[in-house]
């Protein structure tokens, strides 16, 4: 099961050097524990996860936000920070929020200029386009709750260089009714995105009143702005009526903007 799993993997991510672990979560504690103290880590500003900012402080390190626009990473605030600060590495999701397509070329040549290693979260692409491993020198994952690969439990990290790949000290997942749920959820992926994207499409297309943000990009959540709190009980009221589960913003992990955001991924 085990070999079958890395094998998907290696198609998904174009990546060689893969091993399966517990936690999306402790993916990435193993990937910044490889970053010397006396280096920068840069993460976004919105769109991220809640471990990001966690995660740095529990191995003392010193994180740094970049700038980003509804949760797109702004790549003249990124420049900014690497040209003035010595940083190791950049973690950063994709989409970003769940909702916005990040320009991860343009990103990952402005970090190999400055040696920053690109820590891409790919929990919210696998199996899409925006899951490709050539922009990133690690890539993590989680399989848990509301995950595209929703096993509920474990996740990944990867890595195309055998070297890096080699740093990283791992303690891989073996417990086998934890294996068969990972391999199930790879199975069920393509299955899923079709659906959330197709879900996705008729939300946006009914929200066409409302400031839909980023209303044609790929994303497994659909984030809409309100002006006010009577468009804000409306949309509560939309949601309530299709029984769509939904979150207020500002929020770290969607937008630091007044702004519901329409969780269609934790969708069946």
């Amino acid at each position: 099961m085990w070999n079958k799993i890395l094998t998907k993997l290696k198609e998904l991510t174009s990546h060689h050097y893969i091993e399966i672990v517990s936690r999306g979560n402790y993916a990435i504690d193993v990937a910044f524990s490889i970053i010397p103290k006396d280096k920068i880590v840069l993460i976004p500003e919105e769109g991220g996860w809640i471990h990001y900012e966690k995660a740095p402080k529990k191995l003392g390190l010193t994180a740094l936000k970049v700038k980003c626009d509804d949760a797109k990473l702004n790549l003249t605030n990124l420049k900014d920070k690497l040209n003035h600060h010595n940083c190791g590495a950049l973690l950063y999701q994709n989409p970003g929020g769940y909702f916005a397509e990040q320009p991860m070329k343009e990103i990952y040549q402005l970090c190999r200029k400055h040696n920053c290693l690109v820590i891409l979260d790919v929990s919210g692409s696998i199996g899409t386009k925006l899951c490709d491993g050539k922009y990133a020198d690690i890539l993590i994952g989680s399989f848990g709750e509301w995950k595209l690969v929703e096993a509920k439990i474990g996740g990944f990290i990867s890595s195309q260089d055998k070297s890096l790949f080699e740093q990283l000290k791992l303690e891989k997942l073996h417990d086998e009714e934890a294996l068969n749920s990972i391999n199930e959820a790879l199975q069920r992926l393509p299955k899923r995105i079709k659906y959330l994207t197709e879900l996705r499409k008729k939300i946006v297309s009914d929200l066409t009143s409302y400031e839909v943000v980023r209303p044609k990009e790929l994303g497994f959540v659909v984030v809409v702005k309100y002006k006010n709190e009577v468009e804000k009980a409306q949309l509560m009221e939309y949601c309530h009526k299709n029984k769509y589960p939904f979150t207020q913003c500002p929020r770290y992990i969607r937008l630091n903007s007044p702004a519901i955001s329409i969780e269609i991924k934790q969708l069946e």
